[in-house]
């Protein structure tokens, strides 16, 4: 499966970085995924918001709890966000 790179941002560190094959975000609107090659798009996350990644190889997903912020889709995916930690993964 072909992996874009991912980078998750909050105002005092690069919370993540590296390549993914999966990213799954809760918006304002509801849970949405994207895969390497999706069109560009930008969203606003929900303030109580969930972040999964699954990395190159894995099956299961890495969770992050996430606080406001947004995702911007592009040649590779960047989350804007206040504050992200790991709750599962």
């Amino acid at each position: 499966m072909s992996t874009v790179r991912l980078d998750i941002y909050t105002p005092s560190v690069e919370f993540f970085s590296g390549e993914i094959e999966s990213l799954i975000v809760r918006t304002i609107d509801g849970d949405e995924g994207f895969l390497p090659g999706h069109s560009w798009a930008n969203e606003l996350l929900a303030e109580n918001g969930i972040v999964k990644i699954r990395e190159p190889g894995q099956k299961k997903f890495k969770t992050a709890r996430t606080t406001g912020g947004y995702v911007e889709i592009r040649d590779h995916f960047v989350v804007f966000t206040e504050n992200a930690e790991w709750i599962s993964g």
